[in-house]
């Protein structure tokens, strides 16, 4: 008997388990097709129509709803570019994305993970510190806590290794509003160790303690 025939003869007698290996040799190059192409960009500004960002993304998103509010995802893996000519910057690619759009058919958030998977911690952390100097190069201003933000510290990696780091609130004045911070986040994949997820969200300032009785610092152009 051939070594042809052999492997029809245990395929015909293992019927489920060829199914099964079908199966995760396809589920396998899917995952190697999508690591090996490159993401795609979705460009916007909160408050814009969203077929500007359509026009002006290479990602694919689709249509509004009209006289709704809801949201999109991308089409493809896709990573941010705020298209802001002055307070602009740039996200990793992300797995989970959306863009929220108002009943007028204008952006009014975003709320992703830049990252494709769940991160150790110092890769999270090194992804908020890049988004950090971004931020304070265009001239976005922290507002809470007032300082400091996330640092390559051992308090802070302590409080991000213990679950307990809170977000920090960035703004640019009237204008956006950002809140990132990193959670911890159990992944089966690797039951001996700590992962990690960043929660990124934008829109129109939505918390603003500069109008209340908050002990900020009065020097600060808040």
């Amino acid at each position: 008997m051939t070594t042809h025939s052999k492997l029809i003869q245990w395929i015909r007698h293992h019927k489920m388990l060829a199914v099964l290996a079908a199966t995760l040799l396809v589920i396998g190059a899917c995952k190697a097709a999508e690591l090996l192409t490159p993401a795609k960009e979705i460009a916007l500004i909160i408050g814009e129509p969203w077929k500007d960002m359509q026009a002006r993304s290479t990602a694919e998103i689709g249509p509004v709803y009209e006289g709704r509010h809801w949201y999109r995802q991308p089409k493809q893996l896709s990573y941010m570019r705020f298209a802001d000519h002055q307070y602009g910057f740039i996200t990793p690619p992300a797995k989970f994305f959306t863009v929220g759009f108002d009943d007028k058919g204008n952006i009014d958030g975003v709320r992703m993970s830049p990252q494709v998977e769940p991160l150790q911690l110092q890769q999270a952390l090194n992804v908020i510190l890049d988004l950090q100097t971004q931020w304070r190069n265009a001239g976005w201003l922290l507002t809470d806590p007032e300082e400091p933000a996330y640092e390559n510290t051992k308090e802070w990696i302590s409080k991000i290794e213990e679950c307990r780091s809170n977000a920090t609130f960035w703004h640019v004045p009237d204008k956006y509003q950002i809140a990132v911070g990193i959670a911890c986040y159990k992944d089966q994949r690797y039951p001996n160790e700590k992962r990690f997820m960043i929660n990124f969200s934008m829109g129109r300032p939505w918390y603003e303690p500069w109008k209340y009785n908050f002990p900020l610092d009065q020097s600060k152009p808040y």
